[in-house]
């Protein structure tokens, strides 16, 4: 009834000529708690220039829920360090439920580390880091470790990440890890075993040298993503500590191996791959497949892996990928109830390979295979003898999915490439 009467004036007496007049009801007249929704929801220097419209906005957005901070050019360094100042002590960083920061840090370390315990709350939920140029160690506030509310945390520094005693992310979903350099093996096992919530683990060229062991576990565990550096695989002295990575059967997991580094990334990989053998879903990049299937004593190892709850296999390559791959040959015939198999990248199988591939037929294809699905069709004669293969093979399939895109055929010229996507189809 308030809003309406704002919107509704009505003239006193209706005489000749006189008319009802209907004022506009405009943002000004939401509450100050809509108001700061709507502030929040913009970028952070936007949100801040509101205060200039009237006096009732000029303090409405210091009590935003979301604050992102990007440092921009080297040039305009000094200025982010001064905006960033004057935010912290002007906002309500009580009310902050979002926060994420990049920038270098450079000699700033205290300053930086002035502005994670200024900004950083007992209530936030979801909080990005991203640091480079490190030339002094950063000091997290000990009540991040412990905070209750936070779902979603990712951190991104080429620096060592120093650890309280106390670790307990109770209600984190989320943890997302790049270039970090774990300090020793009991912080580390610490901070997994202090987020009995964690859903999603992504750990992005991590650097693992000073850990010797380590199990990766909750109870709710769905997927996880860890990709390896050239830089950081150890070699073939170093299996005690390969070994000691042990991840506690994740239902999803995504491998990737972003290097040249055949036998070190071969042997990381295998063993990843034993201990995740209870799995449900599955996606490896064309290198990891391709690493094993060039390793003659690996070779010798993969039958001994069996994935017996593997329902989903998604290969990931960057160009192409060879059905005759005697690691994904394997990994078919060791997953007896695979329902789904997906190609993200072009499949091709060579003329001389196609009669004999599979020999012996995974069991998969006679009983549970329903979904197979490709990506980047071109229309070759190598991508249809696959296809054909696979299509003899898989007697119990439900759904054959192929996808073309115009830019595989000619990535200049559009109109090209549709033309030959409408005659392949």
């Amino acid at each position: 009834m308030g809003l309406e009467k704002k919107r509704k004036t009505h003239c006193k007496g209706r005489g000749k000529g006189e008319v009802n007049v209907e004022s506009s009801f405009g943002i000004c007249d939401l509450p100050n708690a809509i108001l700061q929704l709507i502030i929040t929801s913009l970028p952070t220097k936007e949100a801040i220039r509101t205060s200039i419209l009237s006096k009732r906005w000029q303090h409405l957005w210091k009590d935003i829920s979301k604050i992102e901070l990007e440092e921009g050019k080297p040039e305009e360094r000094q200025q982010f360090i001064h905006f960033v100042t004057r935010l912290l002590v002007a906002c309500n960083c009580s009310n902050l439920k979002k926060f994420s920061l990049s920038c270098n840090v450079a000699k700033d370390a205290n300053l930086v580390n002035e502005w994670l315990c200024g900004f950083l709350n007992p209530k936030i939920e979801e909080l990005s880091l991203q640091f480079e140029e490190i030339q002094e160690p950063l000091i997290f506030p000990d009540q991040l470790f412990t905070c209750a509310t936070l779902t979603k945390f990712r951190l991104d520094m080429q620096h060592v990440f120093k650890l309280p005693s106390s670790i307990h992310f109770q209600c984190l979903q989320t943890l997302n890890l790049s270039n970090i350099v774990f300090p020793d093996s009991s912080s580390i096992q610490q901070l997994f075993f202090g987020c009995p919530a964690l859903e999603v683990l992504t750990l992005i060229d991590c650097n693992w040298k000073n850990v010797q062991a380590v199990c990766i576990y909750s109870p709710l565990l769905q997927r996880v993503y860890i990709r390896e550096n050239e830089d950081d695989i150890l070699d073939e002295d170093d299996d005690d500590d390969i070994d000691g990575l042990n991840v506690q059967i994740p239902p999803e997991c995504y491998w990737d191996n972003d290097n040249t580094w055949e036998i070190a990334s071969g042997n990381f990989t295998f063993r990843l791959l034993k201990m995740l053998s209870n799995m449900e879903k599955l996606s490896m990049s064309e290198t990891s497949i391709m690493i094993l299937s060039r390793t003659t004593s690996l070779l010798e190892q993969l039958p001994l892996l069996l994935f017996c709850n593997l329902a989903e296999l998604a290969l990931d390559p960057v160009s192409s990928i060879e059905l005759s791959y005697a690691t994904l040959l394997t990994i078919l015939r060791n997953s007896p109830l695979l329902q789904v198999l997906k190609f993200q990248g072009r499949l091709s199988l060579a003329k001389d390979e196609a009669n004999c591939i599979f020999d012996p037929l995974p069991v998969c294809f006679s009983t549970t295979l329903k979904t197979i699905e490709i990506n980047g069709i071109t229309g070759k004669k190598d991508e249809f003898r696959a296809i054909k293969i696979l299509l003899q093979a898989a007697s119990v399939l439900d759904k054959l999915c192929l996808r073309c895109y115009w830019f595989s055929f000619d990535l200049d010229d559009k109109h090209i490439g549709l033309k030959r996507s409408k005659e392949l189809y």
